[in-house]
């Protein structure tokens, strides 16, 4: 995440900051948008989700990412995922 944060201070006032490549659970997201991104992808996620589960696999996938993003907020003290940024960098 660090060669991230000069893009961010650089465009950040002038373009939507998004993050793709190597994201594949909540502590990824919540690390991504601490640092400064608003968006993050997570398409390989999915695809493994739908490998291993067929139709089953992306609501699957999406449970569980969103119960280790939780896990992530409730650890920090964070409501928010706006507030990331106060607490994990």
């Amino acid at each position: 995440m660090i060669a991230f944060t000069p893009i961010i201070e650089k465009y950040k006032n002038q373009i939507k900051i998004m993050m793709d490549s190597g994201l594949r659970s909540g502590p990824d997201i919540a690390r991504t948008l601490a640092s400064g991104a608003e968006f993050t992808f997570m398409g390989h996620s999915f695809m493994y989700g739908l490998a291993a589960l067929g139709n089953e696999g992306g609501n699957h996938t999406i449970s569980m990412i969103k119960t280790q993003l939780q896990q992530v907020m409730k650890q920090v003290c964070c409501e928010r995922v706006e507030d990331f940024s106060r607490f994990l960098v």
